[in-house]
């Protein structure tokens, strides 16, 4: 287990360093099929319904079709046996297979089971969720045949849900980055600077723009209110600013940061400086 967490530790500080967040799903789920010796990983970031909602299947292998374009197969994903009934209903975010969420029998004679094991060959399926509030449950669905997912696989699910989380939200920051201004501007401007901002402290800009405390910022991004601290007197420096009221200011000016975003409590004035998805 040390190993494969500590590649999966590796992984989201790099992970936390891009600014494309399509390298994110490829990278983390590479790594946990990897480590969970499994052949196909479904990943469920947005709601779905039965009957709607796209489905991302990502596996090292090419997939067969009649799988990845069989409606019925994805309205079987979709439906979210037996784990929706489990992350939906509780607080209890545990890392499980299905066979250990229903027991063995029960998971191998259900119609989801069969219909798996018909079009992607796999018998077993393991839950990893991603910690959240609200109706909906993201994470990941971990696919494989042969044996199933063991207690060494839970313990290491379950210690590496903190640094997906925190890898999922960066990824999330930037789309939302991306949706909020133009990407190519936006780096244009960054290197304008006599010192561009690192990835990090362009994330920690766009937070401190929205009013966020440096704890918060801190739990956002997986990173320590200290290191947040540090991040932000590399941000005044670079940007000559006395505090965060004249950081976000002359970010603003220099078109880091979209002319609305503004700290709460600022008051308007001059600046004063590999997969398918069906």
């Amino acid at each position: 287990m040390p190993d494969r967490y500590a590649r999966m530790l590796d992984l989201a500080v790099e992970v936390m360093g891009t600014e494309t967040p399509e390298f994110v799903w490829p990278l983390l789920t590479e790594e946990l099929l990897t480590a969970l010796d499994g052949e196909l990983i479904v990943v469920k970031e947005v709601p779905w319904t039965r009957d709607q909602g796209n489905v991302v299947i990502r596996s090292p292998e090419p997939l067969p079709e009649v799988g990845v374009g069989d409606d019925s197969v994805r309205a079987h994903i979709r439906s979210g046996y037996p784990f929706i009934d489990r992350y939906g209903a509780s607080a209890d975010w545990t890392p499980q297979s299905a066979a250990r969420v229903v027991g063995a029998r029960i998971w191998q004679n259900s119609p989801t089971a069969d219909a798996l094991h018909q079009a992607f060959g796999t018998r077993h399926v393991f839950g990893l969720p991603l910690p959240g509030r609200g109706p909906h449950v993201s994470g990941f669905l971990v696919h494989r045949s042969g044996g199933d997912f063991s207690r060494h696989d839970e313990r290491y699910a379950a210690r590496v849900q903190p640094l997906l989380k925190a890898a999922t939200a960066h990824r999330s920051l930037l789309m939302a980055l991306r949706e909020s201004s133009g990407s190519n501007h936006r780096r244009q401007a960054n290197h304008a600077l006599a010192t561009p901002l690192t990835p990090r402290e362009t994330n920690v800009l766009h937070l401190l723009a929205t009013g966020l405390t440096a704890e918060v910022i801190g739990r956002r991004l997986g990173i320590s209110p200290r290191t947040v601290h540090k991040h932000l007197n590399a941000l005044y420096r670079k940007l000559g600013a006395a505090d965060r009221l004249s950081a976000v200011l002359r970010a603003q000016d220099a078109g880091l940061l979209p002319g609305t975003s503004r700290p709460s409590g600022a008051h308007p004035g001059p600046a004063s400086a590999g997969s398918h998805s069906r």
